[in-house]
């Protein structure tokens, strides 16, 4: 016999707790219902879970892994059940989109302000992640949309250009390089960069070493972040210079500068979807991002 959602809750309770009486308490059941279904779990499975004694509860290996899978089954279905009651209330779908931090500050923003003020009824839920883990969630149904740097070569995913940017050094207002018009490849080789790290920036990161590498110059990497606000935050205490696409939108206060790098290299966002996969509501998503997205390509 399967487990059902009951026994799953009750033994990520227990899990969760590692005490009976606890998890009996959260979940509002008496304890011996609680140890009850906890029983009849390990029983169908056929493995234990729990290892108990008279004065502490423990995982299991079988157990630790059981936890982890039910905790996303269950969040699955938490998951599920908005929805459900999302589109109850009156929304007419609901769309899954991906950015990057590149994008998350200023174009994605303008995006979800044009189209959610002609399509009121869908719902966009905006996560954050890097560029390859979008390709993944795309073909696995996981997210509807994403907005990348440059595009994927993929038979599944289509994508389409609805940006462009130029690359700009931020740096302290009294930074020496502060006080030019412009900056080099060469003036940044030697510079300790502040960058984003590559787990979490990895297609930028690839970008900027090419682009030191095209030039015959390496990029000494001084100290890394994980976030925008940490590489901001770094830059304004004097750690060292860090290159975006262009000044965010939020970096007001006259605390942080931009300089334009001189290149011709322009940094593209592409919006990308799975081509078996795409509905109206995604349709006029799309229009809605290359109609916003002009005003950010460069001539």
């Amino acid at each position: 016999m399967k487990s059902d959602v009951k026994h799953l809750a009750t033994f990520v309770a227990v899990a969760e707790e590692l005490n009976f009486h606890r998890a009996a308490a959260r979940l509002a059941m008496a304890q011996p219902a609680v140890s009850r279904i906890v029983l009849e779990l390990e029983d169908r499975l056929g493995v234990q879970l729990l290892e108990r004694t008279t004065r502490k509860v423990r995982l299991t290996e079988c157990g630790r892994y059981m936890l982890e899978e039910a905790q996303e089954i269950l969040g699955r279905i938490d998951v599920a059940e908005n929805t459900v009651q999302l589109l109850a209330s009156g929304m007419k779908a609901i769309l899954r989109v991906g950015y990057t931090t590149i994008t998350g500050h200023s174009l994605v923003p303008d995006i979800t302000r044009e189209f959610r003020g002609s399509d009121p009824d869908v719902r966009l839920e905006l996560t954050y992640m890097t560029a390859p883990m979008q390709r993944d969630r795309i073909l696995q149904g996981e997210i509807d949309l994403g907005f990348i740097e440059g595009s994927f070569n993929s038979s599944e995913i289509e994508s389409r250009a609805v940006a462009q940017h130029r690359l700009v050094a931020l740096m302290p207002v009294d930074h020496p390089l502060a006080a030019r018009a412009e900056v080099t490849v060469e003036d940044l080789a030697g510079e300790e960069l502040v960058m984003g790290t590559t787990s979490e920036w990895p297609t930028f990161r690839r970008i900027m070493t090419d682009l030191f590498q095209r030039n015959g110059r390496m990029m000494t990497v001084g100290q890394e972040a994980s976030s925008l606000t940490g590489l901001l935050g770094l830059v304004t205490a004097g750690v060292g210079v860090t290159v975006f696409c262009g000044l965010p939108r939020f970096c007001g206060g006259g605390s942080v500068v931009a300089r334009p790098i001189a290149t011709d290299l322009l940094v593209e966002t592409h919006l990308a979807w799975r081509r078996s996969s795409l509905s109206a509501p995604m349709q006029r998503f799309i229009n809605t991002s290359m109609q916003v997205g002009k005003s950010y390509m460069i001539n």
